[in-house]
Order: C-alpha cells, then sequence, then structure tokens
C-alpha cells in the first residue's frame, strides 16, 4: 500500500525538530510495510529537502519559478494518483499542506477513489492553534477523516499505527 505524507516545511520555527517528528512518523509507516511517496518533509535543510524531492519526483529544475511549477504539479500528481491513504503533519499552519489536504479530500469529485486521510496536530505547538478549515472538517462530510491531537511523538505514533491497522482490516470489518 502507498501513503502520502505533507507536512510544513517552509514556516517551522526549527526545521530539525519537525524534520525529526516527520522522520520518525515516516519510519514507523514505512516499518508498518506502507510505501511513502515522497519524504522531502524529513530534510533538515532546504538543500536536503531539494535532494530527497529529487529522490521521489525525479531531476528538479534550477531553483527559481519553473521549480517551484514543477515541484508543485508533482505533489498533486502523487495525491491524485495511486495512493491509498495520506497523513498529514498540521502542527504548523501552511498554505501548501492546505492545498494538499484539499486535493487529497476532493478526490472523489474528480472521479478518483476516497482516501482515508490522518491529520496529526501537536497540542499547544502553535501559539494560534489549529486552523478553523482543517478543525471544522466534520465526520459527515468526509466520514473518511480523521483529526488527532497529540501531545508528544509517541502519542502521535500510537495514532498513526491505530490508523494504519484500520487500513490494512478488510471493508467487511
Amino acid at each position: 500500500m502507498k501513503l502520502f505524507y505533507g507536512a510544513a516545511i517552509q514556516g517551522a520555527k526549527d526545521r530539525g525538530e519537525r524534520a525529526f517528528i516527520n522522520r520518525a512518523v515516516i519510519e514507523l509507516i514505512k516499518s508498518e510495510g506502507y510505501d511513502v511517496v515522497s519524504e522531502h518533509t524529513t530534510g533538515r535543510s532546504k538543500e536536503e529537502t531539494a535532494e530527497l524531492l529529487e529522490r521521489a519526483i525525479g531531476p528538479l529544475p534550477p531553483s527559481g519559478p519553473q521549480r517551484t511549477i514543477y515541484v508543485r504539479r508533482k505533489m498533486i500528481e502523487s495525491i491524485e494518483g495511486d495512493i491509498d491513504a495520506a497523513i498529514f503533519e498540521v502542527s504548523i499552519p501552511s498554505i501548501g499542506t492546505g492545498i494538499e489536504i484539499a486535493y487529497a479530500c476532493l478526490r472523489p469529485r474528480k472521479g478518483l477513489t476516497e482516501i482515508p486521510i490522518l491529520t496529526l496536530y501537536q497540542r499547544d505547538y502553535w501559539s494560534n492553534g489549529l486552523s478553523s478549515m482543517v478543525k471544522g472538517i466534520t465526520p459527515e462530510e468526509l466520514p473518511k477523516f480523521y483529526l488527532k491531537d497529540y501531545e508528544n511523538l509517541d502519542n502521535a505514533k500510537l495514532y498513526v499505527t491505530e490508523f494504519l491497522r484500520r487500513l490494512s482490516k478488510p471493508l467487511s470489518a
């Protein structure tokens, strides 16, 4: 099974700290037997992030507008592609991650299979809290959308494990 993993990388107070969390969650996902489309959110620097992106989506154009357009298109292709679920770490506000979540949520409107989506929010990490645009998604609107507040990395890992195990159960379960 293949998963998309998204998280903010530009607005982090400390890219290394959030990269550590993203890496730990991605390693857990992989240890459970799932493939992750891209691991670029584990980059501790812009250079490392670019290297990880290249591994996932191919050679990047030189820095500038063409690179930005290329990366955006490739991320959307990944979300609209052959994935079975998506996990997003949303503790840091991110327009990019918000757009990725929207594409994942709107897959059925494009004739694509609906996928389960897990969003993880580290309680009290960001001073203004979680956006209403994410917090306001209801089970009636999106029954396969799960928002989990976590206190620490171990807590987040429990939610991820629970989510992944639910994915691997037959539909009749």
